[in-house]
């Protein structure tokens, strides 16, 4: 089982899970830089002249030892050689053995928490779908306070359709629909903390929009229209007015990437709705078609390629003329090794998709060369694993699509 670029789906499909993927590796990278550089600061400051001693301080001694720790831990954490004939202290080498102790502690720690932040980001889709639908119910519900404001106070201004949102029926069936309440419950997921937000998209997008108005213009909607209006509304106002998507991508930092999904959740379950649908038959829509499967392939990318960081990296080497790995662009890196891991590991991923899915990814994620040079790259390690049989391709992954 496997989802091509050709299926088209907006739900969250293998390249969405690339993506993910590849942004959870960057930020490891960054953290394993960041955890080198705090090494090399604590061996700085291990080995520089304390001021404050009353003992004599061996300047020259320390100056040495501190270049020998930090050339030791280079080597050990990027596999920097040492020099010919290096032969460190006792003291140098207890110094570097906990300094880099405390660097695989924390590279584990960082590891376990960006897999676990990049599953829970993937699962929040769900939140979202929750966050948007009862963003509907409590514009609704405001139109509801509105109209009966308004009857009360200035019955004459009364438009014959300014009870139609609050009784939309769309949105009155997610209302009654009891698993979509309690799921919104058990993600807490209310609007009344942002009651003057909502308030003002309502009054500054909603009621400024004029296929909302022409809808309060119309009498006694029928299911049809009501439908129509709600999905108007998902597309073209909480998925596209300005002011909304801001206060989205404040609240989520991955919110410009989830978006279209989002969306297409929403939207999707908005138009497969029918008039006698009943609500106590609502189930949550699937984020993906086979999240077992597919959170499997998500966990398994990431993984191998921390485990074989070195292995790949050295393939990648051997195929940059003249190019020092260290030289190549991160992103780059990152995408080379999630794709050679893709090529050894996933046997019923055609190899030629492996190669064209992170492709794609090199021209919305790294530099403007990136894409020949990933293509470049992948076709020739492709071609060598093939050659020496290390490609185990089953079902689908046999597909000879060169």
């Amino acid at each position: 089982f496997y989802f091509t670029d050709t299926q088209a789906s907006k739900m969250l499909n293998r390249r969405s899970l690339r993506v993910k993927a590849m942004q959870s590796l960057f930020a490891y990278n960054q953290c394993r830089d960041a955890n080198f550089n705090l090494g090399l600061a604590e061996l700085e400051e291990k080995f520089t002249p304390n001021l404050n001693s009353m003992e004599p301080q061996d300047k020259e001694l320390l100056k040495t030892q501190k270049k020998e720790a930090k050339s030791l831990f280079a080597h050990k954490i990027q596999a920097i050689p040492l020099p010919e004939n290096f032969e460190p202290s006792l003291e140098v080498e207890k110094a570097v053995q906990i300094v880099h102790r405390d660097f695989l502690s924390n590279a584990k720690s960082d590891r376990e928490r960006l897999k676990k932040a990049m599953i829970m980001d993937a699962e929040s889709l769900n939140d979202s779908f929750l966050w948007s639908i009862s963003l509907l119910i409590a514009w609704s519900d405001l139109s509801k306070t509105e109209a009966d404001k308004k009857s009360k106070l200035s019955p004459e201004k009364m438009q014959v359709g300014d009870y139609n949102l609050s009784k939309n029926k769309v949105i009155d069936y997610f209302r009654k629909a009891s698993k979509f309440q309690v799921a919104a419950l058990k993600c807490n997921v209310d609007w009344s903390a942002e009651e003057d937000t909502v308030k003002h998209w309502y009054k500054e997008v909603l009621k400024r929009d004029e296929e909302y108005a022409a809808y309060r213009r119309t009498a006694n909607p029928d299911f049809d229209k009501d439908k129509d209006i709600a999905e108007y509304l998902v597309k073209s106002l909480l998925f596209k007015a300005e002011v909304i998507l801001s206060y989205f991508e404040e609240e989520d930092i991955r919110w410009v990437e989830n978006k279209s999904i989002i969306r297409s959740l929403v939207s999707r379950t908005i138009r497969d709705l029918e008039a006698d649908d009943e609500p106590k038959e609502f189930d949550l829509p699937d984020f993906s078609n086979n999240w077992e499967e597919d959170k499997e392939f998500f966990e398994q990318i990431f993984d191998w390629s921390i485990d074989h960081d070195k292995e790949y990296s050295e393939i990648i080497a051997a195929k940059t003329k003249n190019w020092e790995i260290e030289r190549l662009a991160v992103t780059d890196q990152i995408i080379l090794k999630m794709a050679i891991s893709e090529m050894l590991n996933f046997g019923s991923i055609p190899v030629k998709v492996t190669i064209n899915e992170y492709i794609e990814l090199s021209k919305n994620y790294s530099t403007p060369k990136s894409k020949q040079f990933v293509n470049g790259i992948l076709d020739v390690v492709s071609n060598e694993f093939k050659e020496n049989g290390r490609l185990k391709k089953t079902g689908r992954g046999l597909l000879d699509n060169k």
